[in-house]
């Protein structure tokens, strides 16, 4: 794995994982788990120093986390040498792995799960191309390119890669979106999706309400059954679940928002009372809400 081997990582290394056998151990072990993406990850790395509970007591819903190698190589891009990368995330990783397992995934991994799972190399990447396919609806040019690929070819995994990758924008998401769909093939779940970009996140996701082909990929019968294993963990769904995870009243909740590094300018999207709504929430609103337990929050 390609972010495995970036020097700049090397101080977070005793708090990831990334073999195949102890990963596989620690699906069977918790059944449900979360993926994150960049952005979130650095939301998380400023709360980590100056707001450390969210971290602590954020992520009840698993004790596993899923971090794809393309989004930990994409947070290193930027930072110019290991000192830098320690400073910004080495809090973050410190505190997430004292009650987490985290693992560090590629697409080869996802591939030899769905091969332990189906039992020969050529139809577990049957499988892999045809989920992909479904997860990248909202890409025609990705989409035509992944039907192409010779699912007998000794290069068909990296051709794929190599595809899902393209010009390289929301690749990452794509990845996030296509684990968290094969995840649950095996089924594994709920996967909760740790991540606020709704292009790259959430309008995939659009797509799979009704889509009886992805549906029967991913072994689900009913798109409520869907819905309820494909989850999303936003900013404020996360802060939504510590409320109720850490029994906070109202003013704690409030303290808890003000000193956070939740992005008010965000258009939400959530229902109050059953009646839906996608705007920006201030934190004083968001606070009245949450305590009154009449908001729920889909993205």
């Amino acid at each position: 794995m390609k972010a495995i081997e970036n020097p700049k990582i090397r101080p977070i290394k005793p708090f990831i994982q990334f073999h195949l056998d102890s990963l596989k151990k620690s699906l069977y072990a918790n059944q449900a788990l979360y993926i994150m993406d960049n952005m979130m990850l650095s939301k998380l790395r400023k709360d980590a120093v100056c707001n450390p509970f969210i971290i602590q007591k954020g992520f009840q819903f698993s004790k596993l986390i899923l971090i794809p190698d393309i989004i930990l190589e994409g947070a290193s891009k930027n930072l110019p040498d290991e000192k830098a990368f320690e400073q910004y995330y080495y809090e973050l990783f410190r505190i997430l792995s004292t009650e987490h397992e985290i693992y560090v995934v590629d697409l080869e991994i996802i591939f030899e799960l769905l091969r332990d799972m189906i039992g020969t190399k050529e139809a577990a990447f049957n499988i892999l191309k045809n989920i992909s396919l479904e997860a990248v609806r909202t890409n025609q040019t990705i989409r035509d390119s992944i039907k192409e690929i010779d699912s007998h070819s000794e290069a068909a995994l990296e051709t794929l890669i190599g595809c899902i990758i393209a010009n390289g924008k929301n690749a990452g998401e794509r990845f996030i979106t296509i684990f968290s769909l094969a995840l649950l093939s095996l089924y594994f779940g709920p996967v909760y999706i740790v991540s606020e970009d709704e292009k790259g996140i959430y309008g995939p996701f659009r797509t799979f309400l009704n889509n009886e082909r992805l549906m029967e990929l991913i072994n689900i019968d009913h798109t409520f059954d869907l819905i309820q294993l494909y989850q999303f963990m936003s900013y404020e769904s996360l802060i939504l679940s510590l409320f109720h995870q850490a029994d906070l009243s109202k003013e704690e909740l409030f303290d808890l928002i003000e000193k956070s590094n939740r992005d008010q300018s965000r258009n939400i999207l959530y229902s109050l009372n059953g009646t839906s709504f996608h705007t920006p929430i201030s934190n004083q609103k968001l606070v009245e809400w949450i305590s009154q337990q009449i908001i729920k929050i889909q993205f």
